[in-house]
């Protein structure tokens, strides 16, 4: 006689099918970044990691702490991040300085990430393989690969990795008590980058979702702890002398060759208009990314009428559009919290509040595009949740699909992170007139040995765009390099003056001015001047 019970299909034991989600999500996206532990470092890399000195030895946990993120390269300015750089100091005493663990560092981050996303997807309600799906995406989506594949974008998956945790914990309740229990998480995120800033903004984003009384206001004033220090951390940020931001912002902008950025700065509507063009810039990228590269220019938009400023406005009217929609009919609920979420995330960046010195990076999208994919992918699963069974599993198959394109794009563009020539060379591909890259470029040649390339990558970044003084010193330590007599160092000389234009406490020019006229020159005189202002200026900055 045949059995009437149920057959049992769950073959896995509890506790399996409880991990099985997190273990796949990991295994696949350490497969579409196993390949960037031997990439080497590039760009910003160099003065975070390569010459810091704060890196060197434990003694100097107490400068990691308070300095800035250059201080350690005996740079003024850069961000006030001290637990990247604690991080940084780990790494680089498990490697002895080379790029493995710190790639190992940025992957774990991510990897974490990844799961955090599709836990906040499952404490949201949404359907487990929506939210798997939607965790996918993200993860494996190559934007990211400027925050993950580069060493010195630490700070995306660090910040992000505390602010998904405390959400995580928050969910889904939001009691008084756990607002309160995640507010250690909140600082370590503000100090790790300053857009984690918006936390409580996404706090309420996602009270807006879960909470049946979202249009009261009252809803929100639970929140108040992390808005008053969100406040006063902005505040302290946005003044605070040293660092980076739109306190310092201005030196630059008093540059012949940042006129337009100064005018971007000066001019609030052109701001809104440029933040509006690049909203469907960054919907291509998302939906298919191609002629991925860091140094993208991006044009200042002085009028409305451009096709990109009201592709914008399109895309904003029809986001608010769906979110009053579905608030109205109770439903549809998924995709709106997932624009609002786009829309807090990605606030600090717009330009809006707070001019910037860039106008587009693609890992901007790092933190805001989690709304977008988990919300899209609950969306699609409960349209087609009613339909034939043939129409949900198309879908799925249809997401795996793009998530492996996107995986193998990521593993490609992996490729070109690897080495520093075909990495550069990739950015001048697009046309962009990067003296950053120029002078990294050279750094590369002239640590091979290739002295008379390094020199025509200078000339070429100083002629494109006169503003860092590094370049300025760089071309002089070369010059010396390539021949050591009193004609080389007048040139060199001329070069090191320029940087001191450029930026008048950069200790390293006094420095070297002071070896030139000593083993050359053989001008005591200047030589201890130049000794003694580079000794000043060295402990100014400790």
């Amino acid at each position: 006689m045949p059995s009437t019970e149920t057959p049992n299909n769950n073959f896995l034991p509890p506790y399996a099918r409880v991990i099985a989600p997190y273990l796949i999500l990991s295994l696949i996206v350490f497969a579409a970044y196993g390949n960037i532990f031997d990439n080497a470092f590039l760009f910003d890399d160099d003065l975070l990691i390569k010459i810091n000195t704060y890196l060197r030895g434990w003694s100097h946990v107490g400068d990691l702490l308070t300095g800035s993120t250059t201080s350690g390269a005996h740079i003024m300015g850069g961000f006030y991040r001290p637990v990247q750089m604690l991080l940084y100091l780990f790494a680089f005493h498990l490697g002895d300085g080379q790029p493995f663990w710190f790639h190992a560092l940025n992957l774990g981050l991510h990897i974490a990430n990844v799961c955090f996303v599709y836990k906040i997807g499952a404490k949201l309600g949404f359907d487990a393989k929506a939210a798997f799906l939607g965790a996918l995406l993200w993860g494996v989506h190559p934007i990211h690969t400027e925050a993950v594949t580069y060493i010195s974008g630490t700070a995306d998956p660090l910040s992000v990795f505390f602010c998904l945790g405390a959400i995580i914990i928050l969910l889904p309740d939001f009691s008084p008590r756990k607002i309160l229990t995640v507010i250690p998480l909140f600082l370590l995120g503000l100090v790790s980058k300053e857009t984690s800033v918006i936390f409580p903004l996404l706090v309420m984003v996602c009270l807006f979702y879960v909470s049946p009384e979202r249009l009261k206001p009252r809803t929100y004033f639970r929140t108040w702890p992390l808005w008053v220090i969100a406040l006063v951390f902005a505040y302290w940020r946005t003044h605070a002398a040293g660092l980076d931001g739109p306190q310092t912002y201005g030196r630059f902008y008093d540059m012949p060759q940042f006129a337009d950025l100064k005018v971007y700065a000066e001019q609030p509507i052109y701001r809104i208009y440029t933040f509006l063009a690049t909203l469907p810039e960054y919907l291509q990228l998302l939906v298919w990314p191609t002629n991925l590269h860091m140094e993208r220019s991006f044009p200042i938009q002085p009028t409305f009428w451009d096709w990109g400023v009201m592709g914008g406005v399109m895309m904003i009217v029809f986001a608010a559009a769906h979110i009053a929609y579905s608030v109205k009919i109770r439903r549809g609920l998924e995709l709106g919290w997932g624009f609002l979420w786009f829309a807090a995330a990605h606030a600090p960046d717009t330009g809006l509040l707070v001019p910037m010195n860039a106008l587009f990076l693609e890992h901007w999208m790092y933190f805001p595009s989690i709304g977008l994919f988990l919300g899209l992918a609950q969306t699609v699963f409960v349209l087609t949740k009613k339909s034939p069974r043939a129409v949900p599993v198309f879908c799925s198959a249809a997401a795996l699909i793009f998530a492996f394109a996107l995986s193998v794009k990521t593993y490609k563009q992996n490729i070109i992170w690897h080495d520093p020539p075909v990495f550069y060379n990739n950015i001048f591909k697009y046309g962009e007139r990067s003296a950053r890259a120029r002078n990294n470029l050279a750094l590369y040649y002239s640590d091979n040995s290739q002295l008379r390339a390094a020199v025509e990558q200078l000339e070429l970044g100083i002629a494109s765009s006169d503003i860092y003084a590094e370049t300025q010193y760089n071309l002089a330590l070369i010059i010396m390099r390539l021949s050591e007599n009193k004609e080389s160092a007048a040139q060199a000389i001329k070069h090191l003056e320029r940087s001191l234009e450029i930026q008048p406490n950069f200790y390293r020019s006094y420095k070297t001015l002071g070896e030139i006229y000593e083993i050359v020159l053989h001008d005591k005189k200047k030589a201890d001047f130049y000794y003694a202002r580079a000794n000043e200026l060295l402990n100014q900055q400790k």
